[in-house]
Protein backbone atom coordinates (compact mmCIF):
# COMPACT_ATOMS: atom_id res chain seq x y z
CA UNK A 1 0.00 0.00 0.00
CA UNK A 2 3.01 2.35 0.76
CA UNK A 3 5.52 1.33 -2.06
CA UNK A 4 5.60 4.54 -3.69
CA UNK A 5 6.72 6.09 -0.87
CA UNK A 6 10.59 7.07 -1.35
CA UNK A 7 13.32 9.13 0.43
CA UNK A 8 13.58 12.19 -1.58
CA UNK A 9 9.84 12.72 -1.87
CA UNK A 10 8.87 12.64 1.83
CA UNK A 11 12.09 14.92 2.04
CA UNK A 12 10.90 17.60 -0.81
CA UNK A 13 7.39 17.56 1.28
CA UNK A 14 8.91 18.18 4.97
CA UNK A 15 10.84 20.87 3.24
CA UNK A 16 7.93 22.57 1.27
CA UNK A 17 5.20 22.12 3.96
CA UNK A 18 7.38 23.39 6.57
CA UNK A 19 9.76 25.76 4.86
CA UNK A 20 13.17 24.88 5.68
CA UNK A 21 15.75 25.55 3.63
CA UNK A 22 16.48 23.04 0.82
CA UNK A 23 20.36 23.77 0.45
CA UNK A 24 20.68 23.17 5.07
CA UNK A 25 21.15 19.37 5.58
CA UNK A 26 17.99 17.86 6.76
CA UNK A 27 17.76 14.59 9.12
CA UNK A 28 15.04 12.33 9.52
CA UNK A 29 14.96 9.44 12.49
CA UNK A 30 12.29 8.05 13.92
CA UNK A 31 10.97 6.07 17.43
CA UNK A 32 8.37 3.43 17.66
CA UNK A 33 7.40 4.50 21.46
CA UNK A 34 8.73 7.41 23.62
CA UNK A 35 10.85 4.50 25.39
CA UNK A 36 12.90 3.42 22.43
CA UNK A 37 15.79 4.63 21.05
CA UNK A 38 15.69 6.96 17.76
CA UNK A 39 16.32 5.21 14.24
CA UNK A 40 17.65 6.92 11.30
CA UNK A 41 16.18 7.37 7.96
CA UNK A 42 18.43 8.01 4.92
CA UNK A 43 17.42 6.67 2.06
CA UNK A 44 14.65 4.32 0.71
CA UNK A 45 15.02 1.30 2.29
CA UNK A 46 14.83 3.11 5.18
CA UNK A 47 11.45 4.64 4.69
CA UNK A 48 10.44 1.41 4.10
CA UNK A 49 11.47 -0.14 7.24
CA UNK A 50 9.56 2.82 8.93
CA UNK A 51 6.28 2.54 7.07
CA UNK A 52 6.40 -1.38 7.55
CA UNK A 53 7.06 -1.00 11.77
CA UNK A 54 4.52 1.52 11.61
CA UNK A 55 1.68 -0.61 9.32
CA UNK A 56 2.34 -3.77 11.18
CA UNK A 57 2.19 -2.08 15.56
CA UNK A 58 -1.26 -1.35 16.46
CA UNK A 59 -0.51 0.19 19.86
CA UNK A 60 2.96 1.97 19.89
CA UNK A 61 3.42 5.64 19.06
CA UNK A 62 5.55 6.22 16.56
CA UNK A 63 7.27 10.00 15.76
CA UNK A 64 9.18 11.52 12.83
CA UNK A 65 11.88 13.73 13.70
CA UNK A 66 12.78 16.43 11.02
CA UNK A 67 16.18 18.35 11.76
CA UNK A 68 17.36 21.54 10.07
CA UNK A 69 20.63 22.11 10.83
CA UNK A 70 21.77 25.75 11.01
CA UNK A 71 25.08 24.87 9.65
CA UNK A 72 26.55 21.40 8.75
CA UNK A 73 29.28 21.82 11.62
CA UNK A 74 27.36 22.67 14.52
CA UNK A 75 25.91 21.42 17.27
CA UNK A 76 22.54 23.44 17.76
CA UNK A 77 19.53 22.81 15.32
CA UNK A 78 16.09 23.25 15.44
CA UNK A 79 14.11 20.34 16.24
CA UNK A 80 10.45 19.73 14.10
CA UNK A 81 8.27 16.75 15.87
CA UNK A 82 5.40 15.53 13.91
CA UNK A 83 4.01 13.26 16.78
CA UNK A 84 0.96 10.91 17.38
CA UNK A 85 -0.08 7.62 18.09
CA UNK A 86 0.28 5.32 15.49
CA UNK A 87 2.21 8.12 13.42
CA UNK A 88 1.80 9.46 10.35
CA UNK A 89 1.64 6.82 7.93
CA UNK A 90 -0.95 4.55 9.94
CA UNK A 91 -3.30 7.80 10.04
CA UNK A 92 -2.88 7.89 6.71
CA UNK A 93 -3.74 4.50 6.20
CA UNK A 94 -6.77 4.34 8.80
CA UNK A 95 -8.18 7.53 6.50
CA UNK A 96 -8.09 5.83 3.41
CA UNK A 97 -9.25 2.85 5.45
CA UNK A 98 -12.45 4.80 6.74
CA UNK A 99 -13.19 5.62 3.21
CA UNK A 100 -13.18 2.89 1.67
CA UNK A 101 -15.34 1.24 4.16
CA UNK A 102 -17.80 4.62 3.56
CA UNK A 103 -17.57 3.91 0.15
CA UNK A 104 -15.93 7.74 -0.67
CA UNK A 105 -13.71 8.49 -3.58
CA UNK A 106 -10.07 7.81 -2.36
CA UNK A 107 -6.90 9.47 -3.19
CA UNK A 108 -3.20 8.10 -3.66
CA UNK A 109 -1.24 7.00 -0.33
CA UNK A 110 1.12 10.31 -0.61
CA UNK A 111 -2.04 12.46 -0.83
CA UNK A 112 -3.41 10.93 2.25
CA UNK A 113 0.09 11.30 3.91
CA UNK A 114 0.45 15.17 2.66
CA UNK A 115 -3.44 15.96 4.51
CA UNK A 116 -1.93 14.33 7.91
CA UNK A 117 0.98 16.21 8.21
CA UNK A 118 -1.19 19.82 6.66
CA UNK A 119 -3.47 18.54 9.69
CA UNK A 120 -0.54 18.02 11.95
CA UNK A 121 0.65 21.68 11.45
CA UNK A 122 -2.19 23.57 11.35
CA UNK A 123 -2.47 22.09 15.12
CA UNK A 124 0.33 22.38 17.10
CA UNK A 125 -1.03 20.68 19.65
CA UNK A 126 0.38 17.48 19.21
CA UNK A 127 4.06 19.29 19.10
CA UNK A 128 4.13 21.16 22.55
CA UNK A 129 4.45 20.09 26.15
CA UNK A 130 1.22 18.70 27.17
CA UNK A 131 1.04 16.38 24.50
CA UNK A 132 4.47 15.32 24.52
CA UNK A 133 4.30 14.81 28.26
CA UNK A 134 1.35 12.74 28.17
CA UNK A 135 2.43 10.10 26.17
CA UNK A 136 6.18 10.58 27.87
CA UNK A 137 3.51 9.31 30.92
CA UNK A 138 1.52 6.37 29.31
CA UNK A 139 5.38 5.30 27.98
CA UNK A 140 6.86 5.16 31.62
CA UNK A 141 3.61 3.40 32.75
CA UNK A 142 3.71 1.01 29.90
CA UNK A 143 0.49 2.50 29.14
CA UNK A 144 -0.18 1.39 25.15
CA UNK A 145 -1.42 4.03 23.48
CA UNK A 146 -3.54 4.31 19.71
CA UNK A 147 -5.37 7.03 18.02
CA UNK A 148 -9.18 6.15 18.02
CA UNK A 149 -11.24 8.96 17.89
CA UNK A 150 -11.62 9.03 14.17
CA UNK A 151 -12.10 5.33 14.09
CA UNK A 152 -13.93 4.85 17.14
CA UNK A 153 -16.12 2.04 15.85
CA UNK A 154 -12.70 0.11 15.96
CA UNK A 155 -12.21 0.41 19.18
CA UNK A 156 -15.81 0.39 21.00
CA UNK A 157 -16.06 -2.95 23.57
CA UNK A 158 -19.31 -3.57 24.91
CA UNK A 159 -19.86 -0.01 24.72
CA UNK A 160 -16.54 1.45 26.00
CA UNK A 161 -13.16 2.39 24.49
CA UNK A 162 -10.26 0.68 26.13
CA UNK A 163 -7.93 4.23 26.36
CA UNK A 164 -8.33 7.91 25.25
CA UNK A 165 -5.20 10.41 24.90
CA UNK A 166 -6.84 13.38 23.64
CA UNK A 167 -6.27 17.28 23.48
CA UNK A 168 -9.67 19.39 24.65
CA UNK A 169 -10.39 21.79 21.25
CA UNK A 170 -13.16 23.21 22.96
CA UNK A 171 -15.06 23.24 26.22
CA UNK A 172 -18.22 24.89 27.56
CA UNK A 173 -20.50 24.37 30.87
CA UNK A 174 -23.73 22.60 30.35
CA UNK A 175 -27.47 24.02 32.35
CA UNK A 176 -26.67 20.55 33.99
CA UNK A 177 -23.28 21.78 35.44
CA UNK A 178 -20.95 19.29 32.94
CA UNK A 179 -18.86 20.27 30.45
CA UNK A 180 -19.15 19.71 27.17
CA UNK A 181 -15.79 18.92 25.37
CA UNK A 182 -14.60 18.40 21.73
CA UNK A 183 -11.27 16.26 22.19
CA UNK A 184 -8.95 15.22 19.08
CA UNK A 185 -6.37 12.99 18.54
CA UNK A 186 -4.08 12.39 14.90
CA UNK A 187 -7.14 10.49 13.48
CA UNK A 188 -9.98 12.50 14.21
CA UNK A 189 -12.06 14.79 16.61
CA UNK A 190 -15.11 13.45 18.68
CA UNK A 191 -17.49 15.33 21.25
CA UNK A 192 -18.34 14.19 24.52
CA UNK A 193 -19.16 15.04 28.33
CA UNK A 194 -17.16 15.42 31.52
CA UNK A 195 -19.74 14.63 34.38
CA UNK A 196 -19.57 17.63 37.01
CA UNK A 197 -17.95 15.73 39.67
CA UNK A 198 -14.86 15.77 37.91
CA UNK A 199 -14.78 19.08 38.14
CA UNK A 200 -15.98 18.80 41.99
CA UNK A 201 -13.09 16.40 42.78
CA UNK A 202 -10.50 17.31 45.62
CA UNK A 203 -7.40 16.95 42.74
CA UNK A 204 -8.62 20.21 41.46
CA UNK A 205 -9.26 18.98 37.76
CA UNK A 206 -11.53 21.98 37.27
CA UNK A 207 -8.17 24.41 37.32
CA UNK A 208 -6.94 21.69 35.03
CA UNK A 209 -9.19 21.27 32.19
CA UNK A 210 -9.47 23.76 29.79
CA UNK A 211 -8.83 24.41 25.92
CA UNK A 212 -4.99 22.73 25.03
CA UNK A 213 -5.02 20.54 27.97
CA UNK A 214 -4.62 16.85 27.14
CA UNK A 215 -6.31 14.26 29.25
CA UNK A 216 -5.69 10.27 29.42
CA UNK A 217 -8.73 8.53 30.17
CA UNK A 218 -9.75 4.72 30.51
CA UNK A 219 -12.97 2.70 29.82
CA UNK A 220 -14.88 5.50 29.05
CA UNK A 221 -18.64 4.58 28.05
CA UNK A 222 -19.33 5.27 24.56
CA UNK A 223 -23.06 6.87 23.86
CA UNK A 224 -23.89 6.19 20.24
CA UNK A 225 -27.37 7.41 19.78
CA UNK A 226 -27.77 6.86 16.54
CA UNK A 227 -25.45 4.87 13.98
CA UNK A 228 -21.48 6.30 13.22
CA UNK A 229 -22.93 9.01 15.71
CA UNK A 230 -20.95 8.64 19.31
CA UNK A 231 -20.11 11.06 22.08
CA UNK A 232 -17.65 10.26 25.07
CA UNK A 233 -19.09 9.53 28.70
CA UNK A 234 -16.88 11.11 31.01
CA UNK A 235 -16.72 10.36 34.54
CA UNK A 236 -14.57 10.89 37.73
CA UNK A 237 -13.69 7.13 37.07
CA UNK A 238 -12.50 7.14 33.67
CA UNK A 239 -10.19 9.94 34.57
CA UNK A 240 -6.01 8.69 34.41
CA UNK A 241 -4.45 12.30 34.45
CA UNK A 242 -4.39 15.69 32.91
CA UNK A 243 -1.77 17.94 31.43
CA UNK A 244 -2.48 21.45 31.69
CA UNK A 245 -2.21 23.40 28.52
CA UNK A 246 0.92 25.28 29.96
CA UNK A 247 2.72 21.89 30.72
CA UNK A 248 6.49 22.30 29.49
CA UNK A 249 7.98 18.97 27.81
Amino acid sequence: MYNDMTYSFLVEMLVNKFELNPNKHLSLSYRLSPTDSRVEINDDNDVRLFVTCVCESTNSIPHLYIYQHEEITQTMDQTLIIPGPAGILQAAKLRKCRDITEGSSTMPTQDYVKKVIEDASEDDHFSRGPWLSALEYCGAFGIEVDACLGNIEKFIKKGKVELVVAVIKSCSPNILGDLTVTLKDPSGIMSGTIHHKVLDEKKSYAKMIGVGAVLILKNISVFTPKAHHHYLNITLKNMVEVFQNDTVY
